[in-house]
């Protein structure tokens, strides 16, 4: 059994490349967007992508854990 056109490394590359370029799923990018914004509405009626309200809210809990933190260790030894 003789091989004629053998396929090369690169060519194998360039298939697979854009096999996976158009897949959703391979998309480091849109996959992050997708799990940080809201599971209900994550679009709006503009066509943008709305927060997740658990992730607003847990920054704005830890923000005010390190306010009360910095407030105690730095302002409160007067």
């Amino acid at each position: 059994m003789s091989v004629q056109n053998p396929i090369s490394a690169e060519q194998i590359r360039w298939a697979l490349r854009r096999l996976y370029r158009d897949d959703p799923e391979s998309n480091l990018q849109g996959t992050v967007v997708g799990l940080l914004s809201d599971p209900l509405r994550p679009v709006d009626e503009k066509g943008r992508r709305k927060p997740n309200p658990l992730l607003i809210l847990l920054f704005l809990l830890i923000s005010a854990m390190m306010g009360v933190f910095l407030y105690f260790s730095l302002g409160g030894a007067r």
